[in-house]
């Protein structure tokens, strides 16, 4: 017994060229577009330090000619710690005090948020008085922080302790090498 051939075989075949000029025209205006508003990636990379790890160090009499080596330089050892009350400039010696006498250098203002410019103007004084005095890390500033301080607060003061604008508008270096320190609670 043979099947019944199909009916929708018999259909006439058209034979059509396929037109791929609106798809071309598409992918020609698409394509430009597509790379005029793509945001090119661009990463600033600021050098920092982070603190030593703790560890036993090495031979006993090496220890000792470091430290002796270390001794002979003059070495400023500037650090800047943000709190929730303000920013606290100082060094190994002693801390830079604010307009009333106790607590931060750099105390919030009115409306509760960091003076950065403030900040700004502290450093440029500490960096005039220091400049040519032969500090071995007259450029560097640790930075340290509280715990619970905003990420962004850190990176704003990373940007102010950086670079300044001097009287002629020429982009002069501040403390452009920043390590950072930690803070025992």
């Amino acid at each position: 017994m043979a099947y019944k051939p199909s009916m929708r075989g018999k259909g006439e075949f058209l034979d059509i060229e396929l037109d791929i000029r609106p798809v071309m025209n598409l992918m020609v205006v698409l394509i430009p577009l597509l790379i005029a508003s793509a945001e090119w990636v661009k990463l600033g990379v600021v050098e920092i330090n982070a603190p030593p790890a703790k560890g036993p160090s090495g031979g006993a009499g090496e220890g000792e000619n470091q430290d002796q080596a270390k001794e002979k330089e003059m070495k400023l050892g500037l650090k800047i710690a943000i709190a929730h009350d303000g920013i606290t400039i100082g060094n190994a010696q002693a801390l830079l005090e604010g307009e009333q006498g106790e607590g931060p250098t750099v105390p919030l203002t009115a409306e509760g948020k960091y003076d950065f410019e403030l900040l700004k103007k502290k450093l440029i004084e500490i960096k005039k008085k220091i400049k040519g005095k032969g500090f071995k890390d007259e450029d560097r500033v640790v930075l340290t922080a509280s715990a619970d301080i905003e990420y962004q607060t850190i990176i704003t003061v990373m940007d102010y302790v950086q670079t300044y604008e001097d009287e002629n508008g020429d982009i002069v270096a501040l403390f452009p090498q920043i390590n950072f320190g930690s803070i025992l609670q």
